[in-house]
């Protein structure tokens, strides 16, 4: 179970500002999630071989062959900001 101490150095680890609403919601929730992560390391998994592909068999592959699915035009007619057939986006840097 994780604690109000344990939250508050995770926060000020992370340099997250959470307010008191908020800080009991968090802890609920981190402790539902630290439950449920112990819930799944009780799991005997021991007699599970790793190596078995049995099941994925059957899964469909595509062929990997490339293909020229998207093309200037076409992409374009998306926007209505272009300009010299390109994107304008916002100035990010001054």
């Amino acid at each position: 179970m994780l604690s109000e101490t344990d939250l508050e150095k995770v926060c000020k680890l992370s340099k997250l500002q959470i307010v008191e609403i908020e800080r009991k919601l968090f802890l609920g929730k981190l402790n539902q999630v630290f439950n449920w992560i112990e819930q799944l390391s009780k799991i005997d998994v021991s007699k599970v071989d790793i190596n078995d592909t049995q099941g994925m068999k059957d899964t469909p592959e595509r062929v990997d062959e490339p293909c020229m699915q998207n093309n200037r035009e076409s992409l374009l007619s998306n926007t209505k900001y272009k300009k010299f057939d390109m994107f304008c986006v916002p100035k990010v840097v001054e």
